[in-house]
């Protein structure tokens, strides 16, 4: 490591560290918690070289530690290594979207983790014990409703359960998706103003998952349904609800370049936003599925010139 990379990597280390106590004393902990991955992806674009982003880590999982012991450990596997896969992402230009679910599946694995260490409970008995504090919650409700309407509330007890329990992972990744997004936003913004030659976003207009993801969805789709074994109708329940969220995404991209070729754009907002409020995004989401097969897009675009 260069001197000039040194003496940088020992102010991203302090800067670092600053975020990490205001976090760990639970000053604004939501927004430090956007912050500390800051420190890594500045310091990847200054010394572009994957080894010195690596040691900094290391210097940030050390610092923490010594002084927050294994939560601060666990806080930097979480927050730490998300700007660190971030900034190599920038450094091996990897496509903005992989990079950032890279970083987001980061959650899935420090969350057990931290977990344990803040609770001294398993996952499962840490699932187990939120669905039971939700359904207490559930049962306080009825109390106040008729005994037919109280009835009602069963089924959504049971979803509570199978939710918390099985499509958790899924939850964790959109979660470490919106941290990602966030992070690399106002680090972008912070390496503009230090002058730096920063990779261009990718535009949300063109975000596109494929017709391969799309294949994938459908043959989980009725997969889930023929096949019996518990564990792999688990990970076929996360597959699909990801790729239905990221889907409803690009329904919603396909939605508005129609409406914007066509100069109505105001229109077609109300409409996107009727269609989330009530039962028809599900035609959202099958639309952002037919865009990856048959790119409608493209057609757009023919169309508009």
């Amino acid at each position: 490591m260069k001197t000039k990379s040194l003496v940088n990597a020992a102010i991203m280390l302090a800067i670092y560290m600053v975020f990490f106590v205001l976090y760990n004393i639970g000053v604004l902990p939501t927004i430090m918690s956007i912050l500390l991955p800051i420190p890594l992806i500045v310091y990847s674009v200054t010394t572009n070289r994957v080894r010195d982003v690596l040691w900094l880590l290391i210097g940030c999982f050390i610092g923490t530690f010594l002084f927050g012991s294994v939560y601060g450990l666990v806080t930097t596997l979480n927050y730490g290594l998300m700007g660190a896969l971030i900034g190599i992402g920038i450094i091996k230009k990897w496509p903005y979207w992989q990079r950032l679910l890279n970083a987001a599946i980061v959650s899935v694995i420090s969350f057990p983790i931290l977990t344990y260490v803040v609770t001294g409970l398993n996952l499962q008995e840490s699932m187990a014990q939120m669905a039971d504090e939700m359904n207490g919650m559930l049962e306080a409700m009825s109390a106040f409703l008729p005994a037919n309407n109280a009835e009602m509330l069963l089924p959504v007890q049971n979803m509570v359960s199978t939710m918390m329990t099985t499509l958790l992972p899924t939850i964790l990744i959109l979660m470490g998706l919106a941290s990602a997004f966030l992070s690399d936003t106002v680090a972008t913004n912070v390496l503009k103003r230090m002058n730096y030659e920063v990779t261009k976003r990718g535009n949300v207009n063109r975000f596109q998952l494929g017709a391969k993801l799309a294949v994938t969805l459908l043959i989980s789709q009725v997969a889930i349904v023929f096949i019996p074994n518990h564990a792999v109708n688990v990970v076929l329940m996360n597959v699909i609800m990801l790729l239905n969220t990221l889907f409803l995404l690009q329904g919603i991209v396909v939605a508005m370049s129609y409406f914007r070729s066509r100069n109505k754009r105001g229109f077609g907002t109300f409409i996107i936003i009727f269609a989330l409020m009530s039962s028809f995004s599900m035609f959202i989401s099958v639309l952002g599925v037919m865009d990856a097969l048959f790119d409608y897009r493209e057609r757009f675009a023919v169309k508009k010139s």
